[in-house]
């Protein structure tokens, strides 16, 4: 990785998402830790980690999926976010985040189908009452719990403001509960939430719309949605569906698109790329339709984040595996040290999922 006469003018550049002012265009996306405790209490663990990276000079640090609803909790040590109980936690994670020199923000998550009674004690909910892949059949969300499930989303939202985090993004991606919404793989609904894309859409528009009437329309609020599903029989998101989304989700009020992906197989496991940058496509196609900034991910390195900057296939690089393996990249990068950065081999043997209990691990 040798930075030889390599610049990297555009991502070192400050950018704005909302009214939040970003130090560089590098971002660190949700990525589960389960290093809360059970119950979904702050740790000093945790706080230690996404401050570490802060310190490393990344601009955005987005604090991974934080559990709205106990009934949509998809990790036995999954950040908790729908009680007040955990605001005292909370706040010292944005404050660390925050005095370590970034930007700080949470993503909130409800799991939907892709949970079960052994993490939850009941039955999943979701949009129909079908059995995702690996998880037991889901009950089908009824109008009461959709408006129940809004207003967690909204509940959580205040949550973080309170808790001094500067900005939020909805998880509305990979297998989750509006990604379920969003999809008609997993969305049979006849109602109207179900059938054409802007019906699908309806519960992520109505969750923008119950947020910003209680975060107010200066902050910082954007979404996380699949570019593309892929391994679904031809029943997943597709590009020109994901694009209508966008729309639809930047004129509800969202800030941003981060645009990930997701399949079994297709691209290696859920939405990890085999190749870097070949989400790339993905966030290009969506920038074309939208005014919002665009972030991208995807095994990106800061390479190829100023090429996709300079490109203009997206507004801000998410820096996924390779800042778990070092956390200072982003400020070896900027001092020319590219060929000093501890590389991500792509193991995976970050993917916690319930399995140690002491939480992520990393090889290198």
């Amino acid at each position: 990785m040798a930075a030889g006469k390599f610049k990297l003018d555009r991502l070192f550049q400050p950018g704005t998402i909302g009214g939040m002012t970003v130090p560089n265009r590098i971002v660190m996306p949700p990525m589960v830790t389960e290093y809360a405790a059970p119950g979904g209490y702050i740790t000093p663990t945790i706080a230690n980690y996404y401050a570490e990276r802060a310190k490393g000079g990344t601009g955005l640090v987005i604090v991974e999926a934080a559990c709205v609803d106990p009934r949509g909790r998809a990790f036995s040590r999954q950040i908790g976010i729908y009680d007040d109980e955990f605001l005292p936690g909370l706040r010292e994670l944005a404050g660390a985040i925050k005095a370590s020199g970034a930007r700080a923000a949470i993503q909130i998550h409800h799991a939907g189908m892709s949970t079960g009674p052994k993490v939850t004690g009941s039955a999943p909910l979701g949009p129909s009452a079908i059995a995702m892949r690996g998880y037991g059949p889901a009950q089908e969300m009824s109008a009461e719990d959709i408006r129940s499930s809004v207003q967690a989303f909204a509940s959580a939202a205040l949550r973080v403001k309170q808790a001094g985090f500067e900005g939020v993004e909805i998880h509305a991606a990979h297998m989750y509960l509006l990604a379920q919404f969003l999809s008609p793989a997993w969305n049979l609904r006849q109602d109207s939430y179900g059938g054409s894309v802007e019906n699908r859409a309806r519960v992520l528009v109505e969750t923008i719309w119950a947020i910003r009437e209680v975060v107010g329309g200066e902050y910082p609020v954007w979404c996380r949605i699949n570019g593309e599903e892929y391994g679904q029989e031809g029943q997943g998101i597709t590009l020109a569906e994901a694009k209508l989304i966008s729309r639809l989700a930047e004129e509800a009020g969202s800030d941003a698109i981060s645009v990930s992906c997701f399949g079994w197989g297709h691209y290696g496991q859920v939405n990890m790329p085999a190749s870097p940058g070949a989400l790339l496509p993905l966030s290009q196609a969506i920038k074309e339709e939208v005014s919002v900034p665009v972030m991208a991910v995807g095994r990106l390195d800061p390479r190829l984040g100023e090429v996709a900057l300079k490109d203009g296939r997206a507004d801000y690089i998410a820096i996924g595996r390779a800042l778990i393996t070092d956390a200072y990249l982003p400020m070896k990068a900027t001092r020319g040290e590219l060929a000093n950065v501890t590389p991500c081999i792509s193991c995976y043997r970050c993917l916690p999922f319930g399995g140690d209990q002491s939480g992520m691990k990393c090889s290198t």
